[in-house]
């Protein structure tokens, strides 16, 4: 968690919003959002747990009785409407809530519709319900250095655990062995496992890959994209090694990509419209006759979701600022062959990008006897 003095500020902003929409209160089931303000990392599950903000009252959390505790320790948040397993949820809320005025409730995109109809149900009608998501997204965009220092942190234990991961590959190992490599790196250094997609040899040509039991060979490209989240910030990494000495087209593709991503990264800063940072890398890639083999966009958003806006993708007019990050991932993909994705994560500054992951990114060499 952060200092809670961040939480805290982010409510009063939240709270502020409200009063400029006449609402009666807003109501945020676990979610990015719920964990942007109250700092507690949860899944939606069968029992209701909720952020209740209401203008000019203290934030308050609805909660199973027997889970108070356990929240209570895990945020800055302490008063509680708790309910009992034999009592409707809803109803328990709708006592805290004035229902003699017009109820203009607001929620987060990612809220249950079952929940909306209960919720309703229990209150009576609305008079109309709006989305608090778009102004909390524009609040989440933008980093703080608190939040980037997690960042960082998450960034050096995945090029760790990814070069750990090169160093241990051996001939006749599946992907999912490698990938479990990886994860146990994490943990063992203190962050949460998000993601480790592995994928060798004809694979790798395929971007979003699971991993299974295809073995390592000779003369594979092996293709790590992982990613791991401390204090619920996310990274995100790609690197790329070969078993063996690389062919001639390896080398040709890999410098290809490389060259993408680093002037793409150099060329990054406030100011510089999502679409044409894609079009930096897309046009080196397009000149190497590569062009119909770099098939998404160069990057996305990367934050307490490892898929967040801003995302960098052809005609995206929206200008990155100073403390947005997101990731820069160019590739080329030979499909029945092989496939090469370089992937880092970047802070955008005023006049450059600096580096979140850093991992060295030559082509890591395999060796085999």
């Amino acid at each position: 968690m952060l200092e809670n003095t961040i939480y805290k500020k982010r409510i009063e902003r939240v709270l502020e919003y409200l009063v400029e929409k006449d609402c009666n209160f807003a109501l945020i089931t676990p979610s990015p959002t719920f964990q942007y303000l109250t700092g507690i990392q949860r899944e939606m599950r069968e029992r209701l747990i909720a952020l209740v903000l209401q203008p000019e009252a203290s934030p308050r959390i609805i909660a199973p009785a027997f889970e108070v505790t356990n929240l209570s320790n895990e945020s800055w948040i302490k008063e509680f409407i708790p309910w009992a397993e034999d009592e409707d949820p809803y109803t328990v809320l709708a006592e805290s809530i004035d229902t003699t005025k017009e109820l203009v409730p607001g929620f987060d995109n990612s809220l249950p519709m079952g929940i909306y109809w209960s919720l309703e149900k229990a209150l009576g009608p609305f008079s109309s319900a709006f989305s608090i998501s778009p102004f909390v997204n524009e609040m989440r965009i933008v980093k703080s250095e608190e939040e980037l220092d997690l960042m960082r942190k998450a960034g050096r234990i995945i090029a760790d655990a990814v070069m750990k991961a090169f160093s241990f590959a051996k001939l006749g190992m599946t992907e999912i062995e490698l990938k479990h490599i990886v994860t146990n790196e994490i943990t063992q250094a203190g962050a949460t496992p998000t993601f480790a997609a592995v994928q060798f040899g004809e694979n790798s040509a395929l971007p979003h890959h699971e991993g299974g039991i295809r073995e390592l060979r000779r003369n594979d490209v092996v293709l790590m994209d992982c990613g791991c989240a401390v204090g619920g910030y996310n990274t995100d990494m790609t690197r790329v090694g070969v078993v063996g000495e690389p062919t001639d087209e390896l080398e040709t593709v890999y410098a290809t990509v490389l060259n993408a991503e680093e002037t793409a990264i150099d060329r990054i800063q406030d100011g510089l419209a999502c679409g044409k940072a894609d079009g930096i890398a897309r046009k080196i890639i397009e000149e190497a006759n590569y062009g119909d083999y770099f098939t998404h966009r160069l990057g996305h958003g990367i934050g307490l979701e490892v898929h967040e806006p801003p995302y960098l993708v052809r005609g995206n007019a929206m200008q990155l600022k100073t403390g947005m990050t997101h990731s820069v991932e160019p590739g080329i993909y030979l499909l029945d062959k092989f496939g090469i994705r370089i992937e880092d994560l970047v802070c955008v500054k005023e006049d450059e990008a600096e580096v979140l992951t850093y991992a060295p990114k030559d082509l890591f060499v395999i060796e085999v006897e």
